[in-house]
């Protein structure tokens, strides 16, 4: 099951509440796993959504346990976090994040950079001891249904990404836009991916400010750009037209007070701010500043129509592609329901023919090696072809709600002794 919020069912102010670092995430999917009944969880944090899953054996214990541990994360009474909250179990989880690994329910159809978030979240859940077998093959069979989509289809064609539509909302602010100063603030993988929309478009006139000030000048001296450290921001606010944020920091790197101080000594030269950072480096309150205009991550939607609503035309195709390799999952899910009878079922008729093979032989002490031999592998044989279609039967009725039941009149008929826990409806559809 899973609990989050996304860019659909919760403001940027909400987003940021509940942003994890890379760095954070382990020690919170530990602290995760010691309470509310979770046996595994892995969390996938982005600019536009916070989904926490879990495998738990009850799903509404299962819930109030990652709602309070969002709540608990973003130091909020539960009635400000759980309104934005969606949450899916069985199926509809596993198809969520199929969908998502896949670009269908990105703010932008088909961007690229969430199938690389995707396999993260599911490496730091490894890398916390907290990914066991069901949300290890819940990732495996997303990041292949994002895989495939992007193979096979042409949902990620063109340039629709966050990175792209701020440089496109930068020239829709400025259209003369090469005679601009742009201050590109961060030197990540998003900073990375504008500077190259930038290079692409000739722009030479970009300064690079990062907290490490040699990753900073390693990405300004790629495009033969200029850097400097954040020290120096104040300074680099006044020269700037356009700034375009986008670090890692938890609280903004810009302050209204900055901003008034160097507003004024700009002499009344518009400053503009797209802020693509989650939770946001500029400071809300800079948006109450006259001279400043503040565009944060929520109002790229629609910059890159034109790209999207050719990528739209791909949906179904990939919506086929989602639903097989979550069917797949979902065989494979069924089937471990059933796993531990049969496996009980093989033991109980092995531990049978042992038994009565043991008598035998010692009645047959006449017989030589190779007779007795012969004999093993006769009752082996048997037991497996008696074994063979209840197994076959077991593995085919897994995935239906019939699985269960079929289970269960195994075990009661054979006299396994197996607690049998109903997974979530089985029903593929």
């Amino acid at each position: 099951m899973l609990v989050g919020l996304n860019h659909k069912s919760a403001p940027v102010a909400v987003r940021e509440r509940l942003a994890f670092g890379s760095d954070q995430v382990p020690e919170h999917l530990r602290r995760l796993i010691g309470a509310g009944g979770c046996s595994e969880a892995a969390i996938l944090s982005t600019c536009n959504r916070t989904e926490v899953y879990v495998a738990c054996e009850d799903e509404a214990q299962g819930t109030e346990a990652v709602v309070g541990f969002l709540c608990a994360f973003a130091g909020e009474p539960r009635a400000a976090v759980a309104p934005y909250l969606y949450n899916y179990n069985g199926l509809a989880a596993a198809r969520h994040l199929a969908r998502v690994a896949a670009g269908l329910d990105s703010m932008l159809i088909g961007e690229a950079q969430i199938l690389g978030q995707v396999r993260t979240a599911l490496q730091l859940a490894q890398q916390a001891g907290t990914a066991g077998p069901h949300v290890t093959r819940l990732f495996e069979a997303a990041l292949r249904a994002g895989k495939r989509a992007r193979a096979e289809t042409a949902i990620g064609e063109g340039a629709a990404s966050v990175s792209h539509a701020a440089v496109k909302l930068a020239y829709r602010i400025a259209p003369s836009l090469f005679d601009k100063e742009i201050l590109l603030i961060g030197a990540g993988k998003v900073a990375e991916l504008v500077a190259r929309h930038l290079s692409r478009k000739g722009h030479a006139r970009v300064r690079v400010a990062n907290r490490t000030e040699a990753r900073a000048r390693q990405l300004a001296e790629a495009y033969g750009w200029s850097s400097l450290p954040l020290e120096q921001l104040a300074a680099a606010l006044e020269a700037a037209d356009i700034v375009i944020s986008s670090t890692g920091a938890p609280e903004p790197l810009i302050g209204a007070d900055m901003v008034r101080a160097v507003l004024e000594r700009r002499r009344g030269r518009m400053l503009y701010f797209i802020d693509l950072a989650v939770p946001r480096d500029v400071d809300p309150a800079v948006q109450e500043l006259a001279g400043a205009v503040v565009y944060n991550i929520d109002d790229l939607y629609g910059v890159v129509d034109t790209t999207v609503s050719q990528r739209r035309e791909q949906v179904h195709q990939v919506e086929a592609i989602v639903e097989e390799e979550v069917r797949e999952f979902w065989t494979w899910y069924g089937q471990r329901a059933v796993a531990p009878v049969i496996a009980l079922l093989r033991q109980r008729a092995e531990a049978i023919r042992t038994q009565e093979l043991d008598k035998a032989l010692r009645r047959l002490d006449h017989l030589s090696e190779a007779d007795k031999e012969r004999i093993r592998a006769l009752s082996a044989a048997i037991v497996n072809k008696l074994l063979h279609e209840p197994t076959v039967r077991l593995k085919e009725q897994a995935r239906s709600p019939e699985g269960y039941r079929f289970a269960a009149a195994a075990a009661q008929l054979f006299g396994v002794e197996h607690e049998l826990k109903p997974p979530a409806n089985l029903r593929f559809g």
